[in-house]
């Protein structure tokens, strides 16, 4: 099931920590979104949202989102401003946390640098429309590239990241969430093609 990209886009800005100095301007925003795609791609097959990301100047941008925060120019977005309704399943909202937490501790302009240096971003003219499939395509190779080859280190990354979830207020208890992520781990070592 797809989302709606604004819905995903509140989600983002509702969970920047502004009283820990935290701020999402419009360029971070379009770069976690694009993130956000990319992963959701490579993990379930399935967009997690359907609206176009176009290769702009600054990197991959989603322009409905964009004409949605562009009254913010290029200052902090104020989430007190939205509200985040999106209610996503579990391993959605796993996936959510997992890229943000990961994503989210970078700059917008070294967000922008890393959709630069690799991906389908420089395969594109500004203003064309990256495909879903070659978006897909670049995330699921960078999964394999980076995903552990080993099956108890990749169990080991599954507690920890568990944990860390937990800690970071999420509903699913510690062992309920390590199980979810193991399933998956599980599944890809038992599948011999690999």
């Amino acid at each position: 099931m797809a989302y709606n990209a604004i819905d995903i886009a509140k989600k983002i800005v509702c969970r920047t920590d502004v009283e820990h100095g935290d701020t999402i301007s419009n360029l971070k925003l379009q770069k976690l979104l694009y993130y956000m795609q990319g992963f959701h791609l490579a993990w379930f097959g399935t967009p997690f949202f359907n609206e176009p990301i176009e290769a702009w100047t600054y990197g991959p941008v989603v322009p409905m989102v964009f004409q949605e925060f562009k009254k913010f120019s290029g200052r902090a977005i104020n989430p007190g401003n939205y509200s985040d309704d999106l209610v996503l399943s579990g391993e959605r909202q796993l996936l959510f946390d997992m890229v943000y937490k990961e994503y989210s501790r970078f700059s917008a302009v070294a967000l922008m640098n890393m959709t630069h240096s690799d991906g389908p971003w420089k395969n594109h003219k500004m203003g064309e429309e990256m495909t879903i499939d070659e978006i897909h395509d670049f995330f699921q190779l960078l999964i394999d590239e980076t995903g552990s080859k080993d099956e108890g280190e990749s169990k080991a990354l599954a507690q920890k990241t568990a944990e860390e979830i937990y800690a970071a207020g999420h509903d699913m208890t510690p062992d309920e969430l390590y199980d979810m992520i193991v399933k998956d781990v599980d599944a890809i070592y038992a599948d011999e093609s690999i």
